[in-house]
């Protein structure tokens, strides 16, 4: 069972003392978000834990989402996901991907789901004032909505 790290008022996975991410691989290496325009509106130093979460609005039934991203061994997972509905298009547990658990405050977690993202990229479209969208890092909230909502972009870690 993976060990739980507390950040930004979530959980995420530890590293595992086994693991063969050495601190060393994240030390310079940064957390950026990128639009499809290529216009850089976050760029900050990746955490030492190589964590960070992305919470956003379902536009259609207005309840917040949070998926859990981690950096190991110069690749980028998705770790967890939390919702408090799980019959809303788009979300749900797939068995065999994660362990479906209670997140304790009435919704759901998908634990443990630990998959790669192809490119080692995430690519998304931020919310609308409505519909928020904000990454979570180093105890830092950046609200990517306020100042580009509707707009294409991706996570991308930049490692040396």
């Amino acid at each position: 069972m993976a060990a739980w790290l507390a950040i930004a008022g979530g959980l995420a996975p530890a590293l595992a003392a086994g693991d063969p991410s050495p601190p060393a691989d994240r030390a310079a290496a940064r957390l950026r978000v990128v639009t499809a325009a290529e216009e850089v509106i976050v760029d900050v130093a990746l955490a030492a834990d190589g964590t960070w979460e992305l919470v956003w609005t379902h536009s259609v039934a207005q309840v917040s989402v949070r998926d859990s991203f981690a950096w190991r061994r110069s690749m980028m997972w998705l770790t967890d996901h939390r919702t408090p509905y799980l019959d809303i298009a788009g979300l749900g547990h797939t068995p065999g991907r994660g362990e479906l658990r209670d997140d304790g405050e009435g919704g759901h977690w998908i634990a443990g789901i630990d998959l790669r993202l192809a490119g080692d990229v995430h690519r998304f479209i931020i919310g609308s004032a409505n519909a928020p969208t904000t990454l979570l890092h180093a105890g830092r909230a950046h609200d990517l909505s306020a100042s580009h909502p509707g707009v294409r972009a991706r996570i991308e870690v930049i490692a040396p």
